[in-house]
């Protein structure tokens, strides 16, 4: 009955007989069950509700909505990152993209800073035209910033982040081959530079330039994550504004110096032959000083403990016989967080300070998004990489205010 079909559902899942822990995605598709781990599922739920808070905070006040609907065909080629990747070299997929965008009016003050931002969903498809790779969906809120508008012509710069199915991941017996995608559920981080032009009344020819990549965070093993150049050509359809947008009188800062004190929890599988799963923790305190309504530069340290580290530790050559070199970290940490109204886009750069067991690089970025659910308290969401392309971990941060 249900076998051609594809469902999307929450699930309060049993584990082994004990009551139920938790929500998990259930996805099935031609028959079969697929459970998506509870790392990946928070992290969709996390970044939903990054994008669901600007979307509901945008649509509060307003009477009448502002619609664009578009598609779009992208053709795309993979970005040869490592040497480890060189066969999916001549790799061009290619696909059909779906979205769906709000038009900001200036209801809250952030929209008039950003010239009236747009708000969006997108639904793509790519289909690799490699047995090793197979196809993939994933589902993309974004925000879309104007970087030059006029009646007839217009420049927007997309960013977003959301989820990606793979049907083909990487397994030792069935699929060797596929080092970059080890599971079926990963994260996809999309940029995109567009271009707009009217051909007809409402409807506008699209033609963009954008860059995805595909990850799963170091969630599974191994992951050397996938980046994909690509140009799409397509059409938005589209309407004036009935009204003018509004001009907001300028927020006030009242308190441009603070302090953050966080904690975070992520999940890491060191390698693809040790199959366990790593609880890896940190604590940070931030000092942080508010620019303006957009930029806050911070500073602070943070440590880490890592329990992967300790079976690398064992068998490490650079390790000297009969010593066990301590594994927590303490790092120092410098960045900057673009703010969105009540949200932030944060990018920082880290360095070990206190380091004994030098695995890794010395250096490490992070990039975070973060929700202010109170004056006082705020979760995130962070991506944790090494040498700036490896993905380390994510994190997931709850943290207070003072």
């Amino acid at each position: 009955m249900y076998k051609n079909n594809l469902y999307l559902y929450l699930s309060a899942y049993p584990d082994s007989g004990k009551e139920a822990k938790g929500l998990k995605i259930v996805f099935t598709f031609g028959g079969k069950f697929f459970i998506m781990p509870r790392l990946l599922s928070g992290l969709i739920y996390s970044f939903s509700f990054f994008f669901a808070t600007l979307f509901c905070n945008s649509l509060a006040a307003q009477q009448a909505s502002n619609f664009v609907i578009g598609a779009a065909l992208p053709k795309g080629s993979i970005i040869m990152h490592s040497a480890k990747i060189k066969h999916f070299a001549g790799t061009h997929p290619s696909g059909l993209e779906l979205n769906v965008q709000y038009q900001t009016t200036g209801t809250k003050y952030w929209q008039q800073l950003y010239s009236y931002p747009r708000i969006g969903a997108s639904f793509v498809y790519l289909n690799y035209h490699h047995p090793v790779l197979g196809q993939s969906f994933a589902l993309s809120p974004y925000l879309s910033l104007p970087a030059f508008k006029k009646l007839t012509n217009r420049v927007h710069f997309r960013f977003g982040t959301g989820l990606a199915y793979f049907s083909n991941k990487f397994d030792r017996t069935e699929n060797p081959g596929n080092n970059v995608i080890s599971s079926t559920w990963n994260a996809v981080i999309q940029t995109r530079l567009e271009y707009e032009f009217p051909v007809y009344r409402s409807l506008w020819v699209l033609a963009a330039l954008g860059l995805n990549h595909y990850s799963n965070g170091g969630n599974a093993k191994p992951n050397l994550g996938m980046n994909i150049a690509t140009a799409s050509l397509g059409f938005n359809f589209l309407k004036s504004l009935n009204q003018p947008p509004s001009i907001q009188e300028p927020e006030i800062i009242r308190k441009r110096y603070y302090f953050t004190l966080s904690s975070s929890l992520g999940i890491k599988q060191r390698n693809d032959f040790d199959t366990v799963r790593y609880e890896v923790k940190s604590v940070a305190l931030m000092a942080l000083r508010r620019m303006n309504q957009k930029s806050t530069l911070l500073l602070g340290v943070e440590g880490f403990y890592d329990p992967s580290l300790i079976p690398r530790r064992a068998w490490d050559p650079r390790v000297e016989p009969g010593t066990t070199p301590d594994i927590k970290r303490l790092g120092i940490n410098a960045g900057h967080e673009l703010n969105f109204g009540k949200v932030a886009f944060g990018t920082q750069v880290g360095w070990y300070a206190y380091r004994p067991y030098k695995a890794d690089a010395p250096f490490y970025q992070r990039l975070e998004t973060k929700v202010q659910l109170h004056k006082n308290f705020f979760i995130a969401a962070d991506l944790k990489l090494h040498d700036v392309i490896k993905a380390d971990i994510i994190e997931y941060r709850l943290g207070i205010r003072i």
